[in-house]
């Protein structure tokens, strides 16, 4: 249940300064946060031709590394997300950041195809998958009145961290090789998850009326399954989140190849090229759309769950523009199409978890969402790396286009049969 603060008297207590200036600090804080973590899953993709040509490994193989990475992140965010209901959620932010750096660093020194699955596949999938839950979470109970413009700006780093990730990566990469790469990243996170962890103590301690009593506590992981099995909308969530993850991760692993391939550029140029518009435009979309259904939730409280369902149809025909143009014009215009309906879907992603949710279950609830998005989402750089020899990169995005179509369908069709109820009192604009 969704609790509405009312006017005290100034207070100098850390819960009172997080509902002023305090609960913009933490965004802060975690926008660069998110900005690592996101200029650093980009890495590989960026550096993906230098590190098959140095182990002289297949297409199948570096999809492997992706689908690993993305596997295991999948089955470590339900544990980060119980974690993050149950201890104070910055420490899980810092960790987070530690663990991913740590393993961005090592893969950098990696000298065999085992430990590069391990370095990149196993220690940074698991790192970077304890943010999310925690992250959100701790947003969601500092903000109630603007939760989607402040979800939202945290969003914007996701963006600003691929592409300027994407770019700086491919700089480092053609002057220095792609070692460096995962070096000056990997060094960054560790110094900001110091920075991140003695800030953000000050201001993200959780108000003492949403504390769970120890009973409460043990009943986190149950009581977020129930939760999550009797709702057919958070199933239609997943399924949503599923599709998208299926894309995106497709999408960001083969995209800088398709155009460093078909089109002869740098590694620089496609690595950047291949998220620029994408991005720009998903930051239009994302914007627009957190400040709109803030606006509107109280009045129309579908607003958030068809606008969410419905761009991941919309998408659809980009993606299968994006794989089959044969104008470097044409592709860009499918990638920008798809990152504008992409950043609708985005704006709305964790808002539209926690107006259903109360504050004790979000974190929990919020990991068996993506877990079970990127177990299944895994598969999609091995199979766009498998189909690549026979089919080129333009089968793949077929596949992908099917799969937002089929996904996003199933999404709309349930919002529309079921009653939304968004917690909080009535008429409430959350």
């Amino acid at each position: 249940m969704i609790e509405i603060p009312t006017k005290t008297t100034p207070t100098t207590d850390p819960a009172a300064q997080a509902a002023g200036a305090g609960k913009w600090i933490i965004v802060g804080l975690l926008w660069v946060a998110f900005f690592l973590n996101q200029a650093d899953r980009q890495i590989f993709s960026v550096t993906l031709p230098l590190i098959q040509t140095d182990f002289g490994l297949t297409s199948a193989q570096m999809g492997l590394v992706a689908t690993t990475f993305t596997l295991v992140f999948g089955l470590t965010v339900p544990f980060a997300g119980v974690a993050g209901d149950l201890i104070a959620r910055y420490k899980i932010v810092a960790l987070s950041l530690v663990i991913f750096s740590a393993g961005t660093l090592l893969t950098g020194l990696a000298a065999s195809y085992l430990l590069l699955l391990l370095f990149r596949g196993v220690a940074t999938g698991a790192g970077e998958a304890m943010y999310a839950p925690a992250a959100n979470s701790l947003i969601g109970e500092q903000h109630v009145s603007t939760r989607g413009r402040a979800l939202s700006i945290h969003q914007t780093a996701n963006y600003s961290g691929v592409v300027l990730g994407s770019l700086m990566t491919g700089w480092i990469a053609e002057t220095y090789g792609w070692r460096w790469s995962f070096a000056v990243f990997g060094i960054v996170g560790l110094i900001w998850a110091g920075v991140l962890y003695v800030v953000a103590r000050r201001y993200a301690r959780r108000p003492v009326v949403k504390q769970a009593s120890p009973t409460r506590r043990a009943k986190v992981l149950p009581d977020a399954l129930r939760a999550v099995w009797t709702s057919p909308l958070l199933l239609a969530q997943i399924l949503g989140f599923s599709g998208l993850i299926f894309v995106l991760v497709g999408y960001l692993t083969w995209t800088p190849s398709l155009l460093y391939e078909r089109f002869g550029m740098s590694l620089s140029q496609a690595g950047f090229f291949a998220v620029l518009y994408h991005h720009l435009l998903a930051a239009v979309g994302l914007l627009a759309t957190g400040f709109l259904a803030d606006r509107f939730i109280g009045r129309y409280p579908k607003v958030r769950l068809i606008s969410m369902s419905a761009s991941i149809v919309l998408f659809a025909p980009f993606l299968w523009l994006a794989g089959q143009a044969q104008t470097l014009w044409l592709v860009y215009a499918g990638l920008a199409g798809f990152g504008l309906f992409r950043g609708v879907y985005d704006a709305n992603l964790f808002a539209a978890i926690f107006d259903a949710v109360e504050d004790r279950l979000r974190s929990t609830v919020t990991g068996i969402v993506v877990a079970v998005a990127y177990v299944t989402g895994a598969a999609s750089p091995y199979i766009m790396g498998a189909l690549k020899a026979r089919y080129g990169l333009e089968g793949g995005f077929n596949m992908l286009a099917v799969v937002a179509l089929g996904s996003g369908a199933i999404f709309l069709t349930v919002v529309l049969m079921n009653k939304v109820k968004v917690e909080g009192p009535p008429g409430h604009r959350i």
